[in-house]
């Protein structure tokens, strides 16, 4: 699946001449400070009801400074707030990338992402971590980023199969030209049919509303077993669960 990414600096955006040449978009919320400045793209409300209007299946990214986990939730709180009474058919990403929180360490600043993204999964909606090859290589703890959540990784090369089977969306340029935008646009590649995935969650969930548990901070899958009168095996079993030690919280488990 071929599609972009943007925001207020794409300016004002055609998205019917757009939706011809494109399967999704991700479109920028906003982003999170560290003095509870967070701050909405100015574009995100247009770009979001067009796509809507046009039936374009939509994400959202959150470009972020926040320098802690404490800052990293209120931002998401925030971004929340902002999406609140809307839909989206792709995640909500964390953008890591800003060179003003590079000398955080490694492991917080994977716990600024897991933080993130654990508001953004207890509201609902799935999550993931968008960064540059270089941030997933030397700035954050990969492996434990992609057991959690789905990626997307900013790389500049050509063709178009660079990173299957190793990231969900590959950004491949930041200079793509698509009819309808004034000038440069950032394109990606989707190897993962995420919008289906996310699709079909969202109709277990309803299907299943009163058989659900959604996990929270310090569970485990024995104390979730003993609270429904089961066993951790038969939860593991019937959500798909490999390892019953990694759960996360956010995780929707159907019991």
């Amino acid at each position: 699946m071929f599609g972009i990414d943007v925001s207020e600096h794409n300016g004002t955006i055609n998205w019917s001449i757009v939706k011809n040449n494109i399967n999704f978009a991700i479109l920028r919320l906003g982003w999170i400070g560290n003095k509870n400045n967070h701050t909405l793209d100015k574009k995100f409300e247009e770009n979001y009801n067009k796509c809507k209007n046009l039936g374009i299946p939509t994400g959202a990214y959150v470009y972020c400074y926040s320098n802690c986990q404490e800052t990293a939730k209120q931002g998401a709180n925030w971004a929340i707030e902002k999406l609140k009474g809307k839909s989206l058919e792709l995640p909500v990403y964390i953008d890591m990338e800003d060179n003003s929180i590079a000398t955080v360490d490694k492991n917080n600043l994977t716990n600024i992402c897991i933080e993130f993204n654990t508001i953004i999964e207890q509201n609902g909606l799935w999550a993931g971590v968008y960064a540059n090859e270089n941030w997933f290589n030397n700035y954050l703890n990969k492996e434990e980023i992609k057991k959690r959540y789905t990626t997307w990784i900013a790389s500049y090369k050509s063709g178009n199969e660079c990173y299957k089977g190793e990231y969900d969306i590959w950004q491949n340029s930041s200079k793509g030209r698509i009819s309808g935008i004034s000038g440069n646009v950032d394109t990606n590649y989707m190897y993962r049919n995420l919008v289906s995935q996310i699709k079909e969650s969202d109709k277990k969930v309803t299907d299943s509303k009163e058989n659900i548990y959604i996990v929270k901070k310090g569970d485990t899958l024995s104390q979730i077993a003993n609270k429904y009168k089961t066993t951790y095996q038969n939860i593991a079993s019937k959500n798909g669960i490999k390892n019953p030690n990694l759960i996360y919280p956010g995780q929707v488990l159907n019991i």
